[in-house]
């Protein structure tokens, strides 16, 4: 596919960008204590401007550290003269590129921390919580609205005199400029309050004062929620009147987004959403504009960016997780190796990270966050033909077996199964899921591209012949085993496992089926019979579905899950344990109670997740003298720590 639009230029402003593709703005929290821009963020910045984009957007720039203004931990500022140095190293990183900068001035308003902001009191239009989990914020006087505002024009004359091609104004997602446009946050009675000219005077104000010392190289964007998604927010109709005004007011170009942080999904969708989940909107907003519009889409793939641009959704396509992902996306679509992108699995781990106030980290790119650390001057090609023998062909092992062959390696891995991705690849088949197996085809498209001998249906029985091969290093990657109860019944003939569900949808039909066991995998599977229509019923041992799946990213794919299950009729059981199994039912008991129950089952799934799979490594310590068992055969568990363990294993190696 050629993708004609996407790789085309377009001007926004009198800027010119080399393609339509922008690099959203994410929070990765590379200074915390400092907020300072560093080596890491500007190599953080730099990777991805290298790998082809047109435009890259800078997290959030923090205007105001003295009002409760720093809007997440690690965010670097942008308060005083001295900061556009940052801007400035940035901007000639991404310049030497190619691309251009665009910096994000924002407040975060009352969707802000006391304990990152030295103790102050989040403020907003008015005094009225976003929701139960976040603090009461005060309520501004009209001096801090108007020093604000001059805050908001001072960081952004810092931004140009750094270099900076763009400046983008984060008016949407429930921040400060989104609370005044908003009737639900703003119940002001003064001139920033009340009707709709006075709710938009706060974003007015600032973009007026930018325009007097914005020169004409630079261009001004808003970004603006299309609707906030929530009771008493701004409504699809208010988005587009919202986007005319801005237009009126000589605003360069318009990013469209939805949400607070009171929604579930609308902000950050969650893993079972599709690609494209926001077209139905984002084509009511079609052509209420002429200036340029970035929208974002929960794209993952170059294709479903083209489609976008053919359909007139957007003018250019923004990219939020899938640029923590693989750096590389433009240039891998351009080259014509779009099957080799690292694909977002939109598995929450970067968020996890977030949650906790650490660097992002990314499941499929062990890269993330370690630009400073697995450099291009510190790459060492150095293999000189040896042998690398891999065994296991799920994430691990090729992402080991890959960049052993980019460093010189003739690798040769063994995968015991006819597929390769392990458990990992399984749940492809599941609703929603279909991006696991676009991310392990990659995996296995970049081994193969890289020249890895790869042979399935290859149990390692005999060791002799791997000896015989006088490898340099032996790499385990043998993955975990699945887990299995020991009751009564279960070697009855309709007791199976997840990976027979996954591997086979359509075998299990009509069925009365019971599962067992509510990590990710038993959710997952429990949807996936749900919708082939049959009965299905979840046991667990904790006191709640779910319980043991954390994390901020985590959680948010859990409750999406549980919220289908229960559209779907699923039945959930927690606080139950599993007693015997029967041809007919099975009979369980409840651990708090100690009550009995039997329900009809003629289906009986085994979701209880993997024990590390180790027990190579002792037949093969005499085969070389480097033998390395990375990923879940050592205990690790999940996919970021499995692909990051080989990743440093063989950088080293």
């Amino acid at each position: 596919m050629a993708f004609t639009k996407l790789f085309s230029p377009i001007k926004i402003g009198n800027v010119e960008i080399k393609n339509r593709v922008v690099m959203a703005p994410m929070g990765v929290g590379f200074a915390p204590g400092t907020n300072q821009i560093n080596d890491e963020y500007v190599k953080y910045f730099e990777a991805r401007a290298k790998g082809g984009q047109g435009l890259i957007t800078t997290p959030v720039a923090t205007i105001d550290d003295t009002t409760c203004g720093i809007a997440e931990p690690g965010a670097f500022n942008l308060t005083k003269p001295e900061d556009s140095e940052g801007i400035r190293r940035i901007a000639d990183a991404v310049h030497a590129y190619g691309a251009k900068v665009s910096v994000q001035l924002c407040h975060p308003g009352r969707q802000s921390m006391t304990f990152w902001n030295h103790d102050q009191q989040p403020v907003a239009p008015s005094a009225i919580p976003e929701n139960e989990y976040l603090q009461m914020p005060r309520a501004l006087s009209i001096d801090e609205i108007r020093s604000i505002i001059s805050k908001f024009i001072k960081s952004a004359g810092y931004a140009i005199e750094g270099g900076a091609d763009g400046i983008e104004l984060h008016a949407a997602h429930g921040y400060l400029i989104n609370e005044f446009i908003s009737p639900r946050a703003n119940h002001r009675t003064d001139e920033y309050g009340g009707s709709f000219e006075n709710r938009m005077r706060f974003l007015t104000e600032i973009i007026t004062g930018i325009k007097k010392i914005i020169p004409e190289n630079v261009f001004l964007c808003v970004r603006m929620n299309v609707m906030d998604d929530v009771d008493g927010g701004l409504t699809l109709e208010e988005g587009k009147e919202i986007a005319r005004y801005l237009e009126s007011l000589g605003v360069d170009a318009l990013s469209f987004s939805a949400g607070t942080y009171s929604c579930k999904f609308t902000l950050i969708e969650p893993q079972l959403f599709e690609e494209g989940c926001r077209t139905s909107w984002l084509s009511e907003m079609k052509g209420v504009v002429n200036v340029p519009v970035i929208a974002v889409n929960h794209v993952k793939r170059p294709s479903k960016a083209e489609e976008m641009l053919e359909e007139g959704l957007c003018d250019l396509v923004g990219l939020g997780r899938q640029m923590m992902a693989d750096p590389e996306w433009s240039n891998k679509a351009i080259a014509g190796k779009a099957d080799q992108i690292r694909y977002c699995i939109s598995c929450g781990a970067c968020i996890n990270c977030s949650g906790k106030g650490e660097k992002l980290r990314c499941s499929v790119n062990p890269k993330m966050s370690k630009e400073t650390i697995y450099t291009d001057e510190s790459f060492r090609k150095d293999g000189n033909g040896r042998k690398v023998v891999v065994i296991g062909g799920g994430p691990a092992g090729l992402e080991a077996a890959t960049l052993a062959a980019q460093k010189g390696f003739s690798v040769t891995l063994f995968e015991k199964s006819g597929r390769l991705g392990g458990c990992f690849d399984l749940p492809r088949t599941a609703p929603g899921m279909e991006k696991m197996g676009w991310s392990v085809d990659a995996f296995s498209a970049r081994a193969i591209a890289e020249g890895v001998h790869i042979h399935l249906n290859s149990e390692i029985k005999d060791f002799s012949a791997i000896k015989k091969m006088n490898p340099y290093a032996v790499i385990l990657a043998t993955g975990g085993k699945q887990i299995s109860l020991r009751l009564p019944g279960i070697d009855l003939p309709h007791v199976v496992h997840a990976a027979d569900v996954y591997l086979n949808p359509d075998k299990y039909i009509g069925k009365k089926a019971i599962v067992i066991g509510s990590g990710f995998t038993g959710l997952e599977v429990a949807e996936l019979l749900a919708e082939k229509g049959n009965e299905v019923r979840i046991f667990e041992l904790d006191d709640a579905i779910g319980k043991r799946i954390t994390g901020d990213g985590s959680v948010k794919n859990r409750t999406a899950l549980l919220e289908k299950l229960e559209e779907l009729g699923v039945q959930m059981h927690p606080s139950t344990n599993t007693l015997e199994i029967h041809d007919e039912d099975v009979l369980t008991e409840n651990v708090a109670t100690k009550e009995q129950n039997t329900y009809a089952a003629d289906l009986v799934v085994q979701a209880l997740g993997y024990r590390p799979n180790n027990n190579l490594a002792e037949a093969c310590k005499d085969i070389c003298e480097k033998v390395i068992s990375i990923g879940d055969c050592t205990g690790i568990g999940n996919i970021i720590g499995a692909t990051t363990d080989a990743y440093e294993a063989v950088w080293n190696l």
